[in-house]
């Protein structure tokens, strides 16, 4: 393994912090297993992760704005941990994003609080005020601890997932039938990337529209978003592998892109696609887009993507009308998480 050393971590077990370069095959691999482990015992519902998978979103991120992992070795050589950091560096940039994940074997040593630590002098170099670190919200251990660092819970997400065998027909045609009806100003249109600047310039405010979104008491700006941006995100998708699937609704009189949403579908996991953002901008609210975008989006990977069987999608608890919209079409509950952040 010749992950690269970022900056020796020593304390009182004598260990390394190794910095996994996305070309790294057998550091990528390495990290995958310790997330994987800890996984099968935190978290039994989530997907294992893929090494090939894992290396691409190192390299890309989510818009060419990857965060950083590291292996937290013993002289031995031996992972003990993984430490995740991401810093936002277009907007945000009073953030660090971070995660700390011990090998079940090593719990209860002090490597947790050591790892914590290294994050607050990551964010103190970078000028990062705020830290925020994730815990299952029913993961009392993982709660008392992070409380117990000067962490409180600023927000909570929930994780759903769509069966789409378990989905009933008639029930979202009734559903499509009344969104249809409340929508009959839009047309649905299917994007397919590569998307021309015209078309990305279209689409900014309707991205943007996320903000409006709850975020419960984080500490937390706006995101910006432009063509260049907008970009990136198609830049990364093709890096990582991802086939796009994007609807937007559109209002037949002025033209304007009222709502979207999009589904990305990788051919490594054939079976499973993630849901991106869904969006209304709130001068096209109220007439059942959401749900009639949604609907439209099923209809659109039942004929492309046959293979699909489930779909994963996140909201944070307080966004009652997308959580409402999910649970129409047949999406449930698998479990929820809690946002802890802490500021300097």
């Amino acid at each position: 393994m010749t992950a690269v050393t970022d900056r020796p971590l020593l304390d009182r077990h004598g260990m390394r912090l190794l910095r996994v370069d996305p070309a790294d095959r057998t550091a990528v691999t390495a990290s995958v297993e310790l997330l994987n482990t800890a996984q099968r015992v935190d978290d039994p519902d989530e997907l294992p992760g893929l090494p090939e998978l894992s290396a691409r979103w190192l390299e890309f991120g989510w818009d060419l704005d990857p965060e950083t992992r590291y292996l937290y070795v013993n002289d031995a050589g031996e992972p003990v941990a993984v430490l995740e950091v991401d810093l936002p560096r277009r907007d945000n940039r009073h953030l660090l994003w971070g995660n700390v994940i011990v090998h079940p074997d090593h719990r209860g040593r002090g490597h947790g609080t050591a790892l914590v630590a290294e994050l607050a002098r990551r964010a103190e170099e970078a000028g990062r005020t705020t830290i925020w670190l994730e815990v299952a919200e029913d993961d009392t251990g993982g709660r008392a601890f992070l409380e117990g660092l000067g962490f409180r819970c600023a927000s909570h997400d929930a994780r759903r997932r769509q069966v789409l065998a378990d989905a009933d027909p008639e029930a979202i045609e009734a559903r499509h039938a009344e969104a249809v009806a409340a929508a009959a100003d839009y047309r649905i249109e299917r994007l397919t990337p590569p998307y021309p600047d015209g078309l990305l310039g279209q689409l900014i405010e309707v991205t943007a529209a996320i903000n409006d979104a709850p975020m419960g008491d984080l500490t937390f700006e706006d995101e910006v978003f432009d063509v260049a941006r907008l970009r990136d995100l198609e830049t990364a998708r093709i890096g990582r592998g991802d086939v796009m699937y994007r609807l937007a609704a559109r209002h037949a009189e002025t033209g304007e892109i009222g709502g979207h949403t999009m589904v990305l579908v990788n051919p490594l996991r054939p079976r499973h696609s993630s849901q991106g953002d869904t969006a209304v901008h709130r001068d096209h609210r109220g007439r059942r887009l959401g749900l009639l975008l949604k609907i439209g989006m099923m209809r659109w990977l039942a004929e492309t993507e046959p293979k699909i069987t489930e779909i994963t999608t996140w909201n944070q608890t307080d966004n009652r009308y997308m959580i409402d919209v999910n649970e129409a079409i047949g999406y449930r509950l698998s479990r929820v998480f809690a946002t802890y952040e802490r500021t300097a």
